[in-house]
């Protein structure tokens, strides 16, 4: 009975989890730390037109993916190793089109991602493609062999051959397809 018990709490609490992100996405009430500390924790959320609702990707799907290694220097200067699954690879998992299957109309397409503090930053489509861009953007878990700091993770975007770090979002929360609006 017990047991029962407990795996009703944590679904319970996973829904309420859920439920909250989704509110805050919505523009709703903002999230205590604690309750952005376990939303993180459940994974990396996916919008896209072409999905009919949004996917939630958490840590046991990212570990079906292929990975893959970049190293750039940190805001220190320091040179990093990350590790993680290229950000192409996530948006297909989730059922983005974006891979072979980019349409030509997805030239006037980007993904704007989000962190847990209202920080975003926006990718063409195509530059995530391997079809176009000869480099991965990373949708990092690990920095150097160890788990991202938790200012960091649970999952950091790392562009390898950029200058500046702007575009390297930590605390991740959402990856969102977008098709520009056609200038009128």
């Amino acid at each position: 009975m017990l047991v029962i018990a407990t795996l009703a709490s944590r679904r319970l609490l996973r829904l309420c989890l859920l439920l909250s992100v989704a509110t805050v996405l919505s523009g709703g009430w903002p999230l205590t730390a604690a309750a952005q500390t376990a939303a993180l924790q459940t994974g990396v959320q996916v919008i896209s037109a072409n999905l009919a609702q949004p996917v939630l990707l958490g840590p046991a799907q990212m570990a079906r993916l292929p990975r893959q290694q970049v190293t750039r220097p940190d805001h220190d200067g320091k040179n990093r190793t990350y590790s993680g699954v290229s950000l192409c690879a996530v948006l297909m998992a989730a059922g983005a089109k974006i891979g072979p299957d980019l349409p030509r109309k997805g030239m006037a397409h980007y993904v704007l991602v989000s962190a847990a503090d209202g920080y975003q930053a926006v990718f063409a489509l195509a530059e995530l493609n391997p079809d176009f861009a000869p480099r991965p953007v990373l949708l990092a878990d690990r920095c150097d062999g160890q788990p991202l700091p938790a200012t960091a993770g649970p999952y950091q975007i790392i562009v390898p051959d950029e200058k500046k770090m702007g575009r390297c979002v930590r605390q991740v929360q959402s990856l969102r397809v977008v098709a520009a609006q056609p200038q009128s």
